[in-house]
């Protein structure tokens, strides 16, 4: 797959995942996006984010986080802000999880491990709407 067709210069994505190795492999497989990548280690602080600097385009949101999970974080911020596209992404992958991902406002619902060419497809859709 050609990934330089995947350009978002003027893109912020919000990246919220606990998790020190995901947030490296986030950095790594979008820094040739050229998109703005912002990370945060909990709910708490994606949705402070979101709300303080309007500028994020789309949040990848993590389930499973300290102070506030993902799928809280995602139905408040998709009351506050029902713009702004929401990717949940978990290593949990039960039929349970993805409908409750959907149930909070999320949308799209992505299990790790996270192939780049799978996610890539998934921010073209939202990022170039």
């Amino acid at each position: 797959m050609d990934y330089n067709r995947y350009s978002w210069p003027n893109k912020t994505i919000l990246i919220a995942d606990d998790d020190v190795l995901s947030r490296k492999y986030f950095a790594k497989i979008l820094e040739l996006t050229r998109a703005k990548l912002i990370f945060v280690k909990n709910g708490k602080e994606a949705l402070t984010y979101c709300i303080k600097k309007p500028t994020v385009d789309l949040v990848l949101m993590d389930i499973k986080m300290p102070l506030k999970d993902g799928l809280t974080a995602t139905k408040e911020l998709k009351e506050l802000c029902p713009e702004i596209p929401v990717i949940v992404e978990t290593a949990y992958a039960f039929d349970c999880d993805k409908a409750n991902a959907l149930a909070s406002g999320a949308n799209e619902f992505i299990t790790k491990p996270i192939y780049r060419e799978y996610l890539f497809e998934l921010l073209e859709k939202y990022l170039n709407r």
